[in-house]
């Protein structure tokens, strides 16, 4: 659940949360209130009790990706954990979030490229094929 709605006062680290949390959907596949996280309990304090617990970051990457980029998915979990920090004093600005999303620059990355080649390995789908195999 996004900050804003237990503080009732929109601000800017307010933002940094939401988008944090975002992040977080998106690199675990799993949604905000997800009822594996049990009750009264959110996808941050899962995170933190997954980080915290020996080798659990590594489980609550969203398999479907974890094999591509799972590095990558590591380093967007690090700025995820920063902009859903407590503390919204000790959270990032957003420019700087975007600073460093954008350092990772994905298409760069060892990940991308083999991804890139497998794409390129699979046959063409013929175009009067109208089962598209």
């Amino acid at each position: 659940m996004a900050e804003y709605a237990y503080s009732c006062k929109a601000t800017t680290k307010c933002d940094v949360y939401s988008f944090g949390i975002v992040l977080m959907e998106l690199i675990t596949g799993r949604k905000p209130t997800d009822v594996e996280f049990g009750e009264n309990k959110n996808i941050t304090s899962w995170v933190a009790w997954k980080v915290a617990s020996n080798g659990g970051a590594m489980d609550i990457l969203d398999k479907r990706l974890s094999c591509l980029f799972k590095d990558e998915m590591m380093q967007v979990l690090g700025i995820a954990m920063r902009c859903t920090c407590t503390m919204p004093s000790l959270r990032p600005a957003m420019n700087e979030v975007v600073q460093l999303l954008m350092e990772l620059d994905i298409c760069k990355l060892k990940s991308c490229k083999e991804l890139n080649k497998f794409n390129e390995s699979l046959p063409a789908i013929e175009a009067n094929d109208p089962n598209g195999l």
